[in-house]
């Protein structure tokens, strides 16, 4: 299973959190500005991104396929699955990791290392 995008899942930063604490997950603050761009990675850890304000396009390298998200909106991004980002305009978010370890320790990782 690939990139998927749920809208309208939560409302406003408080629900977010919350719903990420249900989870038994933990938050790590993220912001992006217009036009920057995650170009194709993965990571060893899955992830919930839910868009607090702005928008983001999210990329699923294997299917090809072009998610659009903005407020209210949970990305769910498997471990090890391929994807890039853009936001075409201003964004905030909070993740949502699997462990505390992984919220500090968070980075994209190149597709020439992963095996498939």
């Amino acid at each position: 299973m690939g990139v998927t995008v749920s809208g309208g899942v939560f409302n406003g930063r408080d629900e977010a959190l919350a719903q990420i604490g249900t989870r038994g997950l933990f938050a790590r603050d993220g912001a992006m500005t217009a036009g920057d761009l995650e170009d194709i990675h993965w990571h060893a850890t899955s992830l919930l991104i839910y868009v607090l304000d702005g928008s983001f396009e999210t990329l699923d390298a294997q299917s090809g396929s072009l998610l659009m998200a903005s407020a209210g909106d949970l990305i769910s991004i498997p471990s090890r699955t391929l994807h890039a980002a853009r936001c075409p305009v201003p964004a905030t978010y909070v993740v949502g990791f699997e462990s505390e370890q992984a919220a500090r320790a968070f980075r994209p990782e190149s597709p020439d290392t992963l095996d498939t």
